[in-house]
């Protein structure tokens, strides 16, 4: 390596405050005897490198600017200093030669460039050739080449780290490992997990008006779709993503479904993405006060410090007050109440907070048969209804049983009514002589020991035993599974599903950066989970994990200081050739401190960000459910049972729909 190229990196980095790997020569070496670092294991006593200290904090001082010059221009001397030797240590890093071959041939492709250009706008070769020169602050080929080459360095150790520690990286990404018991019990804020979900859905959208939670209307061609999504989900002829490729209302569908890995930061609908965590940590059996649990509910933000203002006071003597309860204590209350009403048998208890029957909504299946079935029926009997839509029997189906933003599931049962009953009772279905038939169905039984505790019904799934979860969001009707959840471990007890043949996939194998035909390739895994015969897709698919892996996805970002883990992991390599001075030339260095105060900083307010983040989003989503669910309360809906007095020719039924029956809705 040549020293002037080195020196020039430092000091135009330092005192022309210019690019990172600019070439330009202007500036010069100062030969000042103090400087603040000195790479005493790689310059002889000839070439001691120095830069003028007085200088650099005339300009710089203990700014965030000079500290993030410092580090760039040392990281740089690092990775020029100790590629060669890696590359020696490593076949797996790409060879020193071969980075030097291939920065010659960008060169030669920039020369041609500039041929290129001058063959078509009218200036010379030398004009066009100085212009590529200058935009890269270089003075000529040599020193453009030594751009390349240290562009190719840095690109090249990036990537070897990477491949280096991508099983660490990847546990810390996704949080948990095969042991719950080996998990911190505090984060570190080196890092922060995410908690990936690979999560495909089929959606239906709806024009209904999103913000009314108990008089919003859909058209016939929407609840049509409805029961038609729901008819091809419970028959075991087809696929979860057959029916998202032909069904769903979204882009989605291109990819069967696939709307890719959801974490705590992915910017979802909070019914959509909460509403997962919530059925999931919450509602699926796993104890919330298991100790080995607390760090998942603390990454969902379910813990005691995550709390929901409930209540807002105000008292003469100490002013206005909050009244604050923590999340975990309200995520059962506000997820179920008042929203199964329409059910017999949802009994819920205001001092334990708990109802009757589950932990989650169950909607029968029926309830989207009769929304189709009823799809066209715009009269109540013989009457026109003075209320208008709303009063139609979609609607109603529609307002009672769908129309919340609660996750639910669905359930392998018929409604029925008997005269002068405003709820429905169920009763289980029976697909083989019944009056709706299906000779394969999805529908799987669970109990305490799987998903669900305590339903004791059939529960819809896709087929592998993953439980088809519903929600409404603003968009409209969400079907949706976790092909992948932070529960689905080996270890867990929670992770051997009735039917799925992937349940053995553990989830390090299942986010796998490899692709297709390699020998310990998992069978099942995010990249293969639709099939191809273009290796690019496999290999977009194995890069997107990567991508979040290497905090290169925004969307996915859980260490902000993934680049500093390169200048550690080199510094540490050769920590005894480095010494640091500060301004009064010592070996107590501020500059590094400061580096390293850097470093911690940004994980700290990344981890704080996360945890803030993900608190606000169960914060307005939570208060959303209880402004639903108070709405709701106060009843602006049709009793269910009227949907069953549709068409009736009794008088003493039509009288129901009129003005002061128990069925009239203005």
């Amino acid at each position: 390596m040549k020293k002037s190229k080195l020196s020039l990196g430092l000091v135009t980095s330092f005192i022309g405050a210019l690019a990172l790997t600019s070439c330009n020569t202007t500036a010069t070496v100062t030969s000042s005897d103090k400087s603040i670092v000195d790479f005493i294991g790689y310059n002889n006593e000839d070439e001691k490198l120095e830069i003028d200290i007085d200088q650099f904090y005339s300009e710089y001082g203990d700014s965030d600017e000079g500290t993030t010059l410092f580090y760039n221009a040392v990281l740089e001397a690092l990775i020029r200093y100790e590629y060669k030797g890696l590359s020696e240590e490593d076949p797996t890093l790409k060879a020193y030669d071969t980075l030097v071959k291939e920065a010659e041939d960008k060169v030669e492709a920039q020369k041609q460039t500039a041929q290129d250009n001058a063959n078509s706008s009218g200036k010379t070769y030398a004009e066009e050739w100085q212009s590529i020169l200058d935009s890269h602050d270089c003075d000529d080929a040599d020193d453009l080449k030594e751009y390349f080459l240290y562009e190719l360095e840095k690109e090249a150790i990036n990537d070897w780290y990477y491949s280096a520690k991508q099983t660490t990286l990847k546990n810390q990404y996704i949080g948990i490992g095969t042991d719950w018991n080996a998990l911190p019990t505090s984060p570190t804020h080196e890092y922060e997990s995410v908690f990936p979900y690979h999560i495909l859905h089929v959606l239906v959208k709806l024009g209904a008006d999103a913000t009314d939670y108990s008089r919003a209307t859909i058209t016939a061609s929407e609840a049509e779709k409805l029961w038609n999504v729901v008819r091809k989900l419970m028959d075991g002829s087809y696929s979860f993503e057959e029916v998202a490729y032909s069904e769903s209302d979204d882009s989605s569908n291109t990819a069967y479904g696939d709307v890719g890995i959801m974490s705590t930061q992915t910017s979802f609908y909070n019914e959509f993405k909460l509403g997962v965590y919530a059925y999931d940590a919450l509602l699926s059996g796993v104890n919330t006060q298991d100790a080995n649990n607390r760090t998942i509910y603390k990454a969902f933000g379910v813990d005691d410090e995550a709390q929901v203002v409930t209540e807002t006071k105000y008292d003469a003597t100490t002013g206005v007050t909050e009244v604050k309860e923590n999340v975990v204590n309200l995520i059962d209350e506000q997820m179920i109440g008042n929203v199964a009403n329409a059910v017999t048998g949802y009994n819920y208890d205001d001092a334990t907070h708990t109802y009757g029957y589950t932990n989650i909504p169950t909607i029968p299946y029926d309830v989207f048969r009769q929304i189709g079935l009823n799809k066209d029926e715009e009269k109540m009997g013989t009457v026109e209804p003075e209320a208008g839509a709303v009063s139609y029997p979609r609607n109603v189906l529609f307002n009672q049983f769908l129309n919340f933003r609660s996750p639910f599931v669905i359930t392998a049962e018929d409604i029925t009514i008997a005269d002068g009953q405003d709820k429905v009772a169920t009763a289980p279905h029976n697909f083989e002589t019944g009056d709706f038939k299906l000779k394969d169905h999805n529908f799987v039984g669970h109990t305490a020991d799987n998903a669900i505790p305590d339903i004791g019904k059939e529960v819809l799934t896709d087929g592998e035993g993953n439980v088809i979860i519903g929600v409404r969001s603003t968009a409209g009707i969400h079907f949706m599974v976790m092909r992948k959840s932070v529960f689905k471990n080996t270890n867990l007890k929670t992770a051997t599903s009735l039917t799925s043949t992937k349940a053995d996939v553990t989830l390090q194998d299942y986010y796998t950066t490899e692709i297709p035909g390699g020998d310990n390739y998992p069978a099942e895994t995010y990249v293969n989970m639709t099939k191809s015969d273009d290796s690019s897709y496999y290999i977009n698919r194995a890069n997107t994990i990567k991508n979040k892996l290497k905090g290169q996805d925004s969307s996915d970002v859980f260490d902000a200081a993934y680049d500093y883990r390169i200048y550690q992991m080199l510094f540490d390599r050769v920590e005894d050739k480095i010494k640091f001075f500060d301004e009064d030339d010592t070996t107590t260095s501020t500059v590094k401190a400061n580096i390293e105060r850097k470093i911690k900083l940004l994980r700290e307010g990344k981890y704080l960000s996360n945890i803030d983040a993900i608190n606000d989003a169960w914060e307005s989503y939570l208060a959303q459910l209880r402004h639903q669910n108070t709405i709701r309360a106060y009843k602006g809906m049709l009793s269910t049972g009227c949907v069953f007095k549709w068409g009736r020719a009794s008088a003493a039924d039509l009288k129901e729909f009129e003005k002061g029956g128990s069925c009239y809705v203005k």
